[in-house]
């Protein structure tokens, strides 16, 4: 990146800031999902559907933590911030960077689709209240299929895209001036551990280490963007 001389925009320090809060939010919710995890542990893969419905029929907040809703909190924190380190790394790369871009919001988008949790409760409160054997079986083979959909294609997809994407942005950040070399190395770090997550026996251990390792991440890209908000910058580098 350039050390050009930058015309000042008043607007500037509102969208870093904005950035700076959604990364620090970002790693708040991270953090609060690792310990909600071992308080209520996922029941995706590892609880038959019957009893999924029966939870979130008799303890629909404690159902629903351990069935990911951090995911759905995190997923809008995320594209602000990723929007926000946009606007920097397009000057360095914008192909690149606009690719990057891209993969996060598909991947964000995807996050929606593998957490049908709205759906599962529907059914908890349909299984609740009927007394048809038939009608049960028909609402626990329907919750099967959104059971599935839980770690299936799109969990997989939306995962590897993070990590990718991830580690692209990260790369592009070392030949920024703005982004400390903490902060990018730590990314690469991170998301270079989450890669093998589609490992058998041992996969969710690197990803489980890159959830981890994201909370730092974050509080660095936070302290970053509030620096860069405290500088006069003008966007029409960044857009």
């Amino acid at each position: 990146m350039s050390e050009e001389k930058l015309v000042y925009n008043p607007w500037n320090k509102y969208i870093f800031k904005l950035g700076s809060i959604a990364a620090t939010l970002t790693a708040v919710s991270i953090a609060f999902a690792i310990l909600a995890y071992f308080i209520w542990p996922y029941k995706g893969n590892t609880t038959s559907i019957e009893s999924i419905l029966t939870v979130l029929q008799t303890d629909l907040l404690g159902g629903l933590i351990a069935l990911d809703v951090s995911m759905l909190i995190i997923a809008p924190l995320m594209i602000v911030m990723f929007t926000v380190i946009y606007t920097m790394l397009k000057s360095v790369n914008k192909s690149l960077a606009m690719i990057v871009l891209i993969l996060e919001i598909i991947a964000t988008g995807l996050i929606i689709v593998c957490r049908p949790l709205v759906e599962l409760v529907n059914l908890s409160q349909q299984f609740a209240i009927t007394t048809d054997t038939i009608e049960k079986t028909r609402i626990l083979a329907a919750g099967e299929v959104f059971r599935c959909q839980l770690d299936g294609t799109a969990w997989a997809i939306q995962t590897l895209f993070l990590l990718i994407a991830g580690l692209i942005s990260n790369i592009i950040m070392l030949r920024t001036t703005y982004f400390s070399k903490k902060t990018a190395w730590t990314g690469i770090v991170i998301s270079a551990i989450g890669l093998p997550f589609f490992l058998p026996e041992i996969g969710l251990m690197f990803l489980f280490l890159n959830t981890i390792g994201s909370i730092p991440w974050c509080i660095f890209v936070a302290r970053d963007l509030y620096k860069i908000s405290r500088l006069d910058l003008s966007m029409e580098k960044f857009l």
